[in-house]
């Protein structure tokens, strides 16, 4: 991090303290491949991304935006496959990486935006995309519901008609599973029903040199709910396992509980 700390009224809509300083954290972005490398998650929501896209039409390019791109992983996937893609970051140092690993033949379709998620519908043109995807619990980075809603709202707003969303999330309910887990689950809805400026599912925890690193964590329900607020339609949630390798074949409630994650599949309609 660069320069004096930005007092707290200055901070971006729906970013606290702990996300902004992982946003400006210059380490976070230097290790963030090296730090994943192998990590099977993000591995099957490649698997699942591809086996969705459409084929590549040189004489309609399908645009994808990946929102909370980091450094890039999705663009160094789908680029040399033919796709264009918008990457779209708050993190000044996460978007230096994108550019600089992007090869040059790729770079004339490819385009980096410095944005604040939640403000999509301000800096998107309407019905300019696809796909756009978020991805590694992206979402879950956003706090306030009301902040989270509009962001979706944006995502909704940027698509074209039958363009397509795939997002993915925690499960807030897999923690019954975890040591301390349902401790923190029943502190977390206490403190939620007596502090407004906490939802049941916020997470704080220590994460790479950072102490209070700030986390969303979803339910399916939840999850569901948002998307359709949102005015998205067609959406379908897949369970993954608790180690982020597979999906899970469904067993309806069961879910809810022994699901790691979820992804989830929406669509703007053709209107």
């Amino acid at each position: 991090m660069n320069g004096k700390p930005l007092p707290t009224w200055k901070l971006p809509v729906g970013v606290c303290r702990a996300t902004w300083d992982y946003l400006q954290s210059e380490h976070i972005a230097n290790e963030y491949d090296s730090y994943f490398a192998g990590s099977a998650l993000m591995q099957l929501d490649m698997q699942v991304l591809r086996e969705r896209l459409p084929p590549v039409d040189p004489a309609r390019p399908c645009v994808i935006a990946d929102l909370g791109c980091g450094t890039g992983r999705v663009a160094r996937e789908l680029l040399p496959l033919g796709y264009h893609m918008l990457n779209v970051d708050l993190s000044p140092a996460m978007l230096r990486e994108v550019e600089a690993k992007t090869p040059a033949e790729y770079r004339a379709r490819s385009r980096c935006l410095s944005a604040n998620l939640v403000e999509l519908d301000a800096v998107l043109e309407a019905a300019s995309l696809d796909w756009a995807v978020c991805l590694f619990s992206s979402l879950g980075m956003i706090r306030g519901r009301q902040h989270r809603r509009r962001f979706l709202k944006g995502v909704r707003q940027a698509l074209k008609p039958g363009g397509t969303f795939f997002v993915h999330v925690h499960n807030r309910y897999r923690s019954l599973f975890d040591p301390g887990g349902p401790s923190w689950l029943l502190r977390s809805w206490w403190t939620s029903r007596w502090d407004r400026q906490t939802e049941f599912g916020d997470r704080v925890y220590s994460y790479r040199r950072l102490p209070k690193m700030f986390l969303h964590i979803y339910s399916q329900r939840e999850l569901r709910n948002d998307l359709r607020s949102a005015g998205l339609v067609n959406i379908t949630i897949e369970p993954i396992d608790s180690t982020g390798t597979a999906r899970l074949a469904s067993s309806l409630m069961a879910d809810n509980i022994r699901a790691g994650g979820f992804f989830a599949f929406a669509k703007r309609d053709r209107r």
